[in-house]
């Protein structure tokens, strides 16, 4: 760009940002844009021509603006900062000036690198810098010696002064000198690990006791294990018969509904079970109720382990049920209600078989309603408070 302005104290800081241009008076801000066009398409930052300072009737006729018009734009651009007035009072852009600086100074930086770079190819042709050396590593090396770059607002001279005290602190901290001798008794490492001493055979005055070598002295040690430390061997698990695991593990199979090429993966579950003496019925049941309550929930089971705990459930309350005779004998049960009871047990097992093969819970119902017709039952309410209810004697009621 030409004609550049003539401003002294011009600062950057005080340029707003172009989009404020938009909160301008709209005759501004036509006046605003046509200056900067004007002087965009001239290539130019300062209305002057040569040693000419532009009036503002010419500055009208240079941005096609009407003088009366340009009059009242041109206060409020200029306090608005997007147009200022030089120190030979030339009308330019605050922003096309600071784009100009700015150009300028990349321009400054270009040159001083290309400059260096041809100093530095010049001394690494004449062998004063190895080959293999780069611009930006050659330069780091000297800043690092020269004690970096200068800090903000100081000068070289007072960089140079700073650096040089920096060296000799440093030097006199190599070279500090003790103040005073330290004796060596002092300067001894407490921490140090004594030396050795070697003894010699004639050196030891008095009886040394003797140490048996012999491997037989150590023969007398008692077999058997403390009682504080000795622990229970576990008991060896309990044989099941192969007709008897046979049996169970098709068993259940059939009520669960598992197909008959998954039987290896039944055998160990059952087999458990087995072991731990839980009977074949109770085994077969418990599979059967469960199968039953997940089939009217849509759902069915893939695998033996499902039954795992409705099996031992099953089992902890049958062996609880083999002593209720004599528990109800004591505390005087009376009989309709031990009937009540037996009832329900049964009744439950008969509708999980109806339900095992409805497969549908409302199908289920219905048939259990006629079969405990057939049955007799006073009820089909399937839970101990209703039987308990349809059980008891009219005079026991009252």
């Amino acid at each position: 760009m030409t004609a550049l302005p003539v401003v002294s104290d011009f600062d950057a800081t005080t340029v707003p940002a172009w989009s404020l241009i938009r909160s301008l008076p709209a005759e501004a801000r036509g006046v605003a844009h046509s200056l900067l066009d004007a002087l965009k398409a001239s290539r130019m930052v300062a209305l002057r021509s040569g040693t000419h300072v532009l009036t503002d009737a010419e500055i009208a006729a240079f941005i096609c603006e009407r003088p009366d018009v340009l009059g009242r734009a041109l206060p409020v651009i200029v306090q608005w900062g997007f147009a200022a007035r030089d120190d030979e009072g030339a009308l330019y852009s605050p922003h096309l000036l600071l784009r100009a600086r700015r150009r300028q100074e990349k321009a400054c930086h270009d040159a001083e690198r290309a400059a260096n770079a041809a100093q530095f190819e010049a001394a690494q042709a004449a062998g004063q810098i190895p080959p293999g050396e780069t611009l930006r590593g050659y330069q780091a090396r000297i800043n690092g010696r020269m004690g970096g770059r200068t800090r903000k607002g100081e000068t070289p001279e007072q960089a140079r002064a700073r650096r040089q005290q920096a060296a000799d602190e440093a030097a006199r901290q190599r070279n500090l000198t003790l103040l005073r001798s330290v004796p060596n008794a002092e300067t001894e490492n407490p921490n140090q690990k004594p030396k050795p001493v070697s003894v010699s055979a004639g050196s030891v005055s008095g009886p040394v006791p003797s140490v048996s070598l012999d491997i037989d002295t150590d023969n007398n040690i008692p077999s058997s294990v403390s009682e504080s430390g000795e622990t229970e061997l576990a008991k060896p698990a309990a044989t099941v018969a192969t007709d008897i695991l046979n049996r169970t593990v098709v068993r259940v199979m059939e009520v669960a509904g598992f197909e008959r090429d998954t039987i290896g993966r039944h055998i160990g579950m059952v087999r458990k079970w087995l072991q731990e003496g839980i009977p074949e019925p109770v085994i077969v049941q418990a599979a059967r109720d469960l199968t039953g309550e997940m089939r009217g929930k849509g759902q069915f089971p893939r695998h033996a382990g499902v039954f795992d705990s409705p099996v031992r459930a099953a089992w902890a309350q049958q062996q609880i049920a083999e002593q209720l005779p004599e528990q109800t004998a004591e505390r005087g049960m009376p009989a309709w209600e031990a009937q009540a009871r037996t009832d329900l047990a049964a009744d439950h097992r008969a509708f999980a078989a109806i339900m095992q093969r409805e497969g549908d819970y409302g199908r289920a119902r219905k048939l259990w309603v006629e079969e405990a017709a057939r049955l007799g039952r006073p009820t089909v309410k399937l839970n101990l408070t209703d039987y308990l209810e349809a059980y008891r004697p009219q005079e026991a009621a009252a």
